[in-house]
């Protein structure tokens, strides 16, 4: 009887932990990240175009992977060294309010954000994990915080591209159930999309660009 509560504990731990596993994987786009792209994106990306690729996880479409692609005329050295600077998104994407730091460290950070739009506030925590040498960095809630998102997770990976540029490989996974429908729109592809554009104007003006 031991022997069996003792193997059902560890498949509960076992169990507990696999999203953040699946999470910490660093996803694998090539040795140009150009994995998974069409000839027709490819082209549009050298166009200066962001490319999307969306997949649902779920039947009613609440939560679900959106990945994307976008060029920024930064190297990735300069382009990893704005990113790391996550308590700084507040000053170019337009729905944060505000962001905190609560930690920083050199491999994570921890970073509260305050999202309002007309009279509705919501508020959450980020936890960044930092993998420089790959240029990698991937993030989830914290869940020692009342967030006011049921789930949210994602990551960034910078390639070289060109001289002096950078390709960046974007993924991001959030449940927005029970949540006023802006921020659910915030999060899905439409906003996704505006907020990657300001970060591409960030990011090109050398953290100059405010919005």
């Amino acid at each position: 009887m031991m022997k069996i509560k003792r193997m059902v504990f560890l498949l509960v731990v076992f169990l507990a932990f696999i999203p953040e596993c699946i999470n910490a994987a660093m996803p694998d786009f090539g040795p140009d990240g150009m994995a998974g792209l069409s000839e027709a994106q490819k082209q549009e990306l050298a166009r200066g175009k962001t490319v999307f690729t969306l997949t649902a996880t779920s039947p009613d479409e609440q939560s679900g992977l959106i990945e994307a692609a976008i060029v920024f005329d930064r190297s990735p050295e300069e382009t990893w060294n704005l990113f790391y600077h996550t308590e700084d998104q507040y000053k170019y994407l337009k729905e944060l309010e505000m962001s905190r730091v609560i930690t920083k460290a050199q491999l994570e950070d921890k970073i509260e954000f305050r999202v309002r739009a007309l009279f509705i506030t919501q508020t959450f925590r980020v936890i960044h994990h930092f993998d420089k040498p790959d240029y990698y960095f991937y993030w989830g809630l914290d869940p020692d915080f009342k967030n006011d998102l049921a789930d949210l997770r994602g990551f960034y990976r910078f390639y070289p591209y060109g001289r002096g540029r950078t390709l960046a490989r974007y993924g991001s996974n959030v449940s927005v159930k029970n949540v006023p429908k802006f921020i659910e729109d915030i999060f899905k592809k439409s906003g996704v999309s505006k907020s990657l554009a300001s970060v591409k104007k960030y990011i090109d003006s050398g953290g100059t660009y405010r919005k």
